[in-house]
């Protein structure tokens, strides 16, 4: 069954602390909310965790040949001096979903 995509960074957090912001390449893809998600993207967050990066993702939905994150992706944060913790998904663009 397809899960949401995410395609806002305050849709996942990490540490009890809301995404910040994604550094993303995709500039072709939008839901109405936002770009898709992609693996590559590099999480920032306000809290003790700073920097996450995704682990696993959506494996028959690519943008650019680059796989989705959804709902059921898998994500690691690390902080400044060094902890590390999961990232966590909170909701996804309900409208939008991928496998």
């Amino acid at each position: 069954m397809a899960q949401p995509v995410i395609t806002m960074p305050m849709q996942v957090s990490a540490g009890g602390s809301p995404g910040s912001s994604f550094v993303t390449v995709n500039t072709r893809v939008k839901a109405s909310t936002g770009h898709l998600a992609l693996m590559t993207d590099v999480m920032q967050f306000a809290g003790p965790l700073v920097a996450g990066a995704w682990v696993l993702g959506n494996t028959r939905v690519k943008v650019q040949g680059i796989p989705t994150v959804g709902a059921g992706s898998i994500g690691i944060a690390t902080g400044a001096a060094g902890a590390t913790g999961p990232v966590t998904v909170l909701s996804g663009d309900m409208r939008v979903g991928a496998m």
